[in-house]
């Protein structure tokens, strides 16, 4: 029998440990109904699985505790240091269990934030290609109407003029009291009236104020690498940006534009994992120049010369589509795009938009 100072110390270790069983009770059984609440939220999982480990270890503990102290006061502390390093033993797996139980959660959580980037990156690429689709069924439309409208004034000109010309000859020679007359009359003003016809299809014809406004192509450009900044901060890329000092102002339909030239900046993104991308605009004669250069990894000449052809990509996973689309954007604008690469030295992509389809920003002049 042990000397009865030491029990206080004893009685105040097991009510400890009394209360760590609770403590631990209570929070594994709050972590169980909030997972029953919720039974697809990895954060209940989580601290269900986590909760129920730290009960075990209470319990384990606890009772090792309370046992070792009730042998140790009833005088049978040699048995009691034969099993401690088992109980020690329980506790040190117990523990590694709470530890891996963390670490592997820990890792799901990364592994989920990364599937949740990766999907948002998608949605955004998805809701892009869904905006550029109908940026594009509008204009193929656009481009359907005009030929149409082309199409079917020059085939009524033809006619039109000669019926114009024998009514008004009709009426020449023909007499004020004639019957014809009346006849040659109507015959001349539905002629006038189809003119008018005619003139509106060609009017048609050349509008494009639809899809193309005045924009300016400096602005365009500035909105694009303000949004992507922060992808290229993230891969530790610099970008260096040098525009034109003047406004490039065009007809141009700048959401198009947006997508085609964020494209391609993405792509000297995933194609630079550190290194530096160049944008610079400049304006040369007829031409208003856009230059997107990376130090990248570079593409291969056999690459280089398949880059626009529809459904060939590099990417795991990708579509083919994306230069196709560029290029084809640009040709929209009656524009050029032109692409230089050397493996391990980076690529450069050029872009030339014509300055007919530019005009000057009209200065009001103030009295």
């Amino acid at each position: 029998m042990v000397s009865l100072p030491l029990f206080p110390l004893w009685l105040i270790d097991m009510v400890g440990s009394a209360l760590i069983i609770l403590i631990g009770w209570a929070s594994f059984n709050l972590a169980r109904k909030s997972k029953l609440q919720d039974p697809d939220n990895a954060l209940w999982l989580f601290l269900y699985c986590l909760t129920g480990a730290l009960l075990a270890f209470s319990l384990s503990r606890a009772l090792g505790h309370i046992l070792g102290h009730i042998l140790v006061f009833c005088g049978y502390e040699p048995f009691w240091k034969q099993i401690r390093p088992y109980s020690g033993g329980f506790n040190s797996i117990i523990s590694l269990v709470v530890a891996a139980i963390t670490l592997f959660f820990h890792n799901s959580q990364k592994l989920y934030r990364r599937m949740t980037a990766d999907h948002n990156r998608m949605a955004a690429t998805s809701q892009e290609i869904l905006t550029l689709n109908r940026e594009m069924e509008a204009l193929v439309m656009e481009r359907t109407m005009s030929e149409m409208a082309l199409g079917i004034a020059d085939g009524i000109r033809n006619p039109l003029h000669i019926i114009g010309g024998f009514s008004h000859r009709l009426l020449k020679k023909t007499a004020p009291d004639d019957p014809a007359r009346a006849w040659a009359t109507a015959i001349a003003e539905e002629a006038k009236h189809l003119e008018s016809m005619v003139g509106h299809f060609e009017a048609l014809a050349e509008k494009k104020e639809a899809f193309f406004g005045q924009e300016n192509l400096n602005t365009i450009i500035e909105d694009i690498l303000e949004i992507l900044t922060p992808e290229m901060e993230k891969k530790d890329i610099r970008l260096v940006s040098g525009f034109y000092p003047h406004p490039i102002m065009g007809r141009l339909n700048k959401h198009l534009l947006k997508v085609a030239i964020a494209h391609l900046v993405r792509n000297s993104i995933e194609a630079t994992p550190r290194g530096e991308i160049r944008v610079t605009t400049s304006m040369e004669r007829h031409l208003a120049e856009v230059i997107i250069q990376d130090t990248g990894r570079g593409m291969a000449p056999e690459v280089v010369a398949r880059v626009f052809e529809p459904f060939y990509t590099t990417k795991v996973g990708g579509s083919g589509l994306g230069m196709v689309f560029v290029h084809q954007i640009v040709e929209e604008h009656r524009g050029e795009i032109a692409l230089e690469s050397q493996v391990g030295e980076g690529t450069t992509v050029t872009i030339r938009l014509p300055l007919r389809f530019t005009e000057a920003p009209v200065k009001r002049s103030t009295e």
